[in-house]
């Protein structure tokens, strides 16, 4: 066993977009910040996943997310044309490597440290059920990382469920939802492409799975972004079903490249730049934190005392086991409360990106990464308080509401 350096102030869990705004926004506020990611890059869903765009920024024409999330999304598209699409309500479309390094940049430059290629695997807790320290794989053996306060930006709520959290995981009931594995498609002589409803009128003919026609074109000329393999009936917990969906996933990429090249105007030359490194997870853990976020609270544009951040994205639960699935959109924004980024069980405890407290239909909206974004900064300037205080429940939120308004964040807005 070995000590990993010293004493952290705020320990985060997960280098995905909410994991990297959260080690930012603590290391901004004085805090000796260490970010563990289990991966070589940071970005999670963004870069590794090559999912996007990042979209869903604002409603009716205005903004309801900001903070350093839209900042550094704006300096990214001033760096190169095939950076990254201009930022806009709807939201950017960024080349993966840009925003790697652009993050990387962003953790470095405010004094994070980052460990990659750790993964962890346990917790010893005292026995008030703080966190004392983590315990971490690495090659050369387990790592023991000492903190004050922890954050759990792994998406999955890893974190969460070693302290014995309770969480909701709807694997073996109608299921979490489907899976799919991004990629990029170069070669596409976009000039010649079809009108989409023409397009999807041929490719149904041969469809691979019961996806549709859905791309968004890259930065690069010439290069898109595709969203349209898919598989159900898999847990993201288990690793001979991860395994399982990236194997059938990428057949299923093949097989739609050759439906595209064979049948489809302006892909005569396509081909396969890029599979995702990482199968994209829309769901697994959902820990019950202090409040639940429901999809009353989401349809009804709910706007909580407490709240940390804004978010107006549709409802979008991808077909599950059962087969069902649901989409709509929101007439207003709705707020995202402090609770739910609380457990009732580890003092010292923050937990955001899709993993947060929330039911499947509010976590469909919560989880995109726009929202990511927010809920990672009010995460970790929560954090930096609650170094201080010891625990995160009893912060004083209108003091983190003031800090996160000063960094730019919208959290209150017309509806």
């Amino acid at each position: 066993m070995y000590t990993y350096s010293q004493m952290y102030d705020v320990v985060v869990t997960g280098g995905g977009i909410s994991g990297a705004m959260a080690a930012v926004a603590a290391a901004r506020e004085g805090c000796k910040t260490l970010l563990i990611e289990r991966n070589g890059a940071l970005g999670g869903m963004g870069t590794l996943g090559l999912v996007q765009p990042i979209t869903t920024w604002g409603i009716k024409g205005k903004y309801v997310l900001g903070g350093t999330g839209k900042q550094l999304l704006k300096k990214l598209a001033s760096r190169s044309s095939d950076a990254s699409t201009p930022m806009t309500l709807y939201g950017p479309t960024c080349d993966s490597e840009y925003l790697k390094i652009e993050l990387e940049r962003l953790c470095l430059d405010n004094g994070v440290s980052i460990l990659y290629y750790g993964w962890v695997r346990d917790v010893v807790k005292d026995e008030t059920g703080r966190i004392l320290k983590l315990i971490t794989l690495t090659k050369q053996g387990d790592l023991e990382i000492q903190g004050k306060t922890f954050v759990d930006a792994t998406g999955d709520g890893d974190l969460c469920a070693l302290c014995g959290v309770p969480f909701e995981d709807l694997a073996s009931t109608t299921g979490q939802q489907g899976m799919t594995m991004m990629m990029i498609v170069s070669g596409i002589n976009f000039d010649a492409c079809l009108p989409l409803a023409n397009m999807n009128e041929i490719y149904n003919k041969y469809a691979v799975n019961g996806r549709s026609v859905c791309y968004f074109p890259h930065p690069r000329k010439g290069s898109a972004y595709f969203n349209m393999t898919e598989v159900y009936g898999m847990s993201g917990l288990l690793a001979s079903d991860l395994t399982k969906a990236t194997l059938q996933c990428r057949k299923q990429a093949w097989d739609i490249l050759n439906v595209f090249k064979k049948f489809l105007p302006g892909f005569e030359n396509a081909y396969i730049e890029q599979t995702a490194p990482v199968i994209g997870v829309r769901e697994t853990r959902r820990m019950k934190g202090v409040y639940i976020l429901n999809e009353e609270d989401v349809k009804t544009g709910r706007n909580f005392e407490d709240r940390i951040a804004r978010a107006s994205c549709p409802v979008d639960v991808h077909f599950r086991n059962d087969g069902n699935a649901v989409y709509y959109t929101l007439d207003k924004s709705y707020s995202i409360p402090y609770r739910a980024l609380l457990t009732n069980e580890v003092p010292n405890l923050i937990v955001c990106g899709r993993c947060i407290s929330t039911d499947q239909a509010a976590h469909s909206s919560v989880r995109r990464m726009a929202p990511g974004f927010a809920t990672g900064e009010a995460a970790g300037v929560a954090a930096s308080m609650a170094a201080r205080t010891k625990d995160a429940r009893t912060i004083s939120v209108p003091q983190l509401q003031e800090k996160l308004k000063r960094l730019g964040a919208i959290l209150d807005v017309d509806n």
